[in-house]
Order: C-alpha cells, then structure tokens, then sequence
C-alpha cells in the first residue's frame, strides 16, 4: 500500500503524488462517503478543471507528477464534493444541450432530462414556420432560453425568474452566448410582469417538489440547491396549477404550452390543461420511459 493510499484525510501527503494516484484516492473517498453516484469521472473533472485540462489531456498525463499548486486546489475542490456540494458549482459549468452553461450556488443545476423539454418545444415550433415568439418561465441560468434561440433561426425569447440571483446568471450566460438581440431577461413572478404579451410557444421548468408528498431531493440537492427553484407547496404543483391557468392568456391562438413536471403530477397537470381548454394534450417521457412533463394546444 503507498503513502497515499493510506491516507484518510483530505490532503494526501506525497508532493509526488502522480495524476493516476490522485484520481484513484480521491474515486475511494467520494465512494466510501456515497457523495457521487460517478466518484471516478467527478475526480476527473474536478482534477481536469483544476490543472486547467480536458479530460482526454489529463488521461494523457495519467503517470505525470502532480504539480504541488494543483494538487493542493484539488484536494481543496474534492473536500467540498465530499460533503456533497455540486460538481456544477466547484467548477462553474454544467453542459446543457452540448454547451456550457455558467452555474453559481443560488441557481438551480441544469439538468438532462430538462433538454426533453427543449426538443418537445423544438417540435411544436417546427409546426409554425416563420417568426415566432417564446416564453420561458423560471429560467433560472437561461439555458433553456438560451437554447432555443440559438437552435431557431427568427425565434425571441423572453426568458423570466423572480430571483435575483437567477436573473444575474442568465443575463452572463446570454451575453456569453451573443444573443442578446434575441433573449429579453425579464424579472417576474410567473407571468405578473407579463401583461399583454402574448407568444407561440410557453416553456417551463417550474419547481415541483412537494414538501409532503412525492419524491423527496436527495439531502446534496436540498442543502446546496435554492429551495425557491426546487420546492412548490405540499404536493410540488403550486406553481405549475398557475402557469396552467393562466397561459392561455398569453398564448396565441394555436400556441403551446410545455411543462416539465414530477412523474406522479403529470395526469393531474393533463387534466388540468384539458379542463382549462387545451387540446392535443400529449404527456412526454423521459429517457428512462417514465412521464416527465405535459404539452398542449391552446385554439382560443
């Protein structure tokens, strides 16, 4: 057994440590603490980030000494992911539709099941040719947003949160993004500061965790995450029993609706759409199979 191998702390010893060494330490302490369902592939990234590598350069330096700076700053970042902070926040990225998002602590982690949500819009906009204006509700880093007017060609996009926080980062991330001639941050609770604007296509990743009922965030999501993105009444469907209600008013006639909601929600929120008078209501799937959101038409 090396010297870094028994190691228990959080600053291995050896000045000599090489990569391959430091990858494999910090795999073992991040799977004996159950922080990370990938302890291999969240060393790597948070080794990549720190030495300033991608992940195929530092597979190449895999026998290389690691420098004493790097060392230390990793060792750092790994003792904040061992107490579960986000890969996302240490490094400051998330990617999102293949491209890198900036992400801070007070705004929600892009997640991949949200991008369904992206191609469920994607599709009904192919439906309606030309200009088309979209609305995307508690957008949170903008990526949604984002990525709707970068994979559009004549789309704009009002992109709206009510926390600050969120509407800072989105701001970076659209000017990061060189689309701010297409994406109008906008501060609002749902659609309070909306009045009269109407749009072909309205996008949401509203919060939806219950505080009683349904799935609970793991104990990393709801210390390090803002509860004001994740939390939304007893059964998570406050806000979604809002967007619902009131979108047709923002809507064209033959405008969409889409929603990301919990699995156990999304035949109460098809119910609701239909009872308000969408039509062409569809629950769509994620990639495990199970219902993640609702979409629907709205003919005025």
């Amino acid at each position: 057994m090396t010297e870094g191998e028994k190691q228990t702390g959080p600053f291995p010893p050896r000045v000599t440590q090489t990569v391959a060494e430091a990858l494999q330490l910090a795999a073992r302490q991040l799977a004996e603490q159950s922080t990370s369902e990938s302890p291999r592939l969240d060393a790597e990234v948070l080794l990549a980030h720190t030495a300033n590598w991608s992940r195929t350069e530092l597979h190449k330096r895999i026998m290389d000494p690691l420098p004493e700076r790097e060392r230390h700053q990793f060792w750092e970042l790994l003792g904040q992911r061992r107490i579960g902070v986000p890969i996302a926040y240490l490094v400051g990225w998330k990617e999102f539709y293949s491209r890198r998002f900036g992400v801070r602590p007070g705004v929600l982690v892009p997640r991949p099941e949200t991008e369904l949500l992206v191609e469920k819009g994607l599709e009904l906009l192919r439906r309606s040719p030309g200009a088309t204006r979209i609305l995307d509700l508690c957008t949170g880093t903008g990526c949604i947003a984002v990525t709707f007017a970068l994979e559009t060609l004549s789309s704009t996009v009002v992109a709206s949160d009510v926390s600050p926080e969120a509407l800072a980062l989105c701001t970076e991330n659209v000017q990061f993004f060189g689309v701010e001639e297409r994406v109008e941050v906008v501060q609002s609770d749902l659609f309070e500061n909306l009045k009269n604007q109407k749009f072909d296509l309205i996008v949401s990743n509203p919060p939806y965790v219950g505080t009683d009922a349904g799935p609970k965030p793991s104990k990393d999501v709801a210390t390090h995450e803002p509860g004001l993105a994740l939390f939304s009444g007893r059964d998570g469907t406050d806000h979604l029993k809002v967007i619902v209600e009131r979108a047709p008013a923002h809507l064209i006639e033959g405008g969409s609706l889409v929603v990301e909601c919990a699995s156990f929600q999304t035949e109460k929120i098809e119910a609701w759409m239909a009872d308000r008078g969408f039509n062409q209501t569809r629950l769509w799937h994620d990639l495990s199979g199970l219902p993640r959101g609702v979409s629907g038409r709205w003919e005025g």
